[in-house]
This record gives structure tokens, C-alpha cells and sequence, in this order.
């Protein structure tokens, strides 16, 4: 009678370790902390996706760092990004903190909520700044740069030799991409020519480059990017 009991005993004990391992081992697929997790299972019959630990579902796209504003779910840029109106009134309060100088870029950052924006003093010298998107308001700077002799030269030269201002290239790299918003507008040379070269995204996230020569008005693309 006694021997039946503990055989009995021993048998129990075996079937029980069998579970605890199984769970263990359960808990252990697909997981750095051995926690069991349970899957859950739709009406369907399908295993659903389960969250990775710091709440990104597995396999989502990771977001890199970007000089051009992002584009929101719906595929329209976000707030402020590109915007002419926003982009000339950015350039306005540029041009009013450093007295009597001329803007040769505007980049969109920060998801379009702030232009960074240069300018070019009477003396060559470059200053460069931050201005909220929505209000206008410089929100740092401005600073001046560095810049030798040279390169001050250089800057003037650009400068005298631009007969359109960025507000009349900004209109015109806009009209010539059909639901474009700029990313980024600056002073250069381009074949030879001062021209301004503009970055803008469509709703589809494709990015367009295109000049606006700085003396005639002249609109060329050089293709787009995806």
C-alpha cells in the first residue's frame, strides 16, 4: 500500500517538473528576460504582431536624422515646413536682426517648426540664426561666423551679383514643382552662374532640385529623389 504511494508520488512529481519546464522554456523564445508571454490569437486564427519592449512594433522602419521636414502619416509635410508665407517671414526677421544684410540660405529643421537661416552682413561678414516657424520670433542668435578674407570676398561677390532676392527664387521654385514645399534655399554657383538653388518635397515624399538663376530668372531641374 505504501510502495503504491510513492510510486504515485514520484510519477506526480516527474509530470510537474515536465510543465515547469516547458513554461520555462515557453518563456525563453523570442524574449532577453525568460518572461512567458502569451500570443494573442484573433478570431481569424492568426498569431498578432507583439509589441518589442520599448513599444516600436517589430520590424518598424527606423527614423534617421534628416535636413528636410518629414512627412506626417497622411503624407502632407508638417506644420510650418516649406511654407512660402512662413519661409519669407522667417527671412524678414533675419534680415532685421543683422542691419543691412542679405540672406543667402533658409533650411527648414526640426520637422519644420524652426528655418535656419544666413545672412550677409555690408562687411561680408556671415551670421547665421534660428527663427520659429509659426511666429517669426529669432529664437538664437544671431551669430557670427568665422569666415576669412577670403571667403568674405567670395560672399559679396555672390551677393552683388544676385539680381532676385530669395523671396522671388523661393516663388519661382514653387511654381515650377506643382505641390512642392522648401526644404532648403541658398545662394550658389551653378554652372558657372550665381544661382539659388532650392530642395523641395512633394506630398509623396519625393524631393526636387531645382535652380532659379539669380540674374535672369532662368528655372532649370536637375531631377528628383524618392
Amino acid at each position: 500500500m505504501n510502495g503504491g504511494k510513492r510510486t504515485k508520488t514520484i510519477i506526480g512529481t516527474i509530470f510537474a517538473g515536465s510543465v515547469l519546464l516547458g513554461v520555462a522554456s515557453c518563456g525563453t523564445d523570442g524574449t532577453e528576460s525568460g518572461t512567458a508571454v502569451a500570443k494573442q490569437v484573433p478570431a481569424g486564427g492568426a498569431v498578432a504582431a507583439l509589441p518589442s519592449p520599448t513599444g516600436m512594433p517589430t520590424g518598424a522602419p527606423s527614423m534617421e536624422p534628416s535636413g528636410y521636414p518629414t512627412m506626417e502619416p497622411s503624407g502632407a509635410p508638417s506644420m510650418g515646413a516649406g511654407d512660402v508665407e512662413s519661409l519669407e517671414k522667417a527671412g524678414m526677421a533675419a534680415v532685421e536682426a543683422v542691419e543691412g544684410s542679405t540672406l543667402i540660405a533658409i533650411e527648414a529643421r526640426d520637422n519644420g517648426r524652426t528655418w535656419e537661416v544666413h545672412v550677409v552682413g555690408t562687411d561680408g561678414t556671415e551670421h547665421s540664426m534660428d527663427i520659429d516657424a509659426e511666429s517669426g520670433n529669432v529664437v538664437s542668435g544671431p551669430t557670427a561666423e568665422q569666415d576669412d578674407a577670403a571667403e568674405k570676398a567670395k560672399l559679396m561677390d555672390m551677393v552683388k551679383s544676385a539680381v532676385l532676392t530669395y523671396k522671388e527664387a523661393a516663388q519661382k521654385a514653387t511654381e515650377s514643382v506643382p505641390g512642392g514645399r522648401i526644404a532648403e534655399l541658398y545662394l550658389d554657383r551653378h554652372e558657372g552662374k550665381v544661382a539659388w538653388e532650392a530642395d523641395l518635397l512633394t506630398p509623396d515624399g519625393t524631393k526636387h532640385e531645382v535652380y532659379v538663376d539669380a540674374k535672369d530668372g532662368t528655372v532649370s531641374k536637375e531631377g528628383s529623389t524618392s
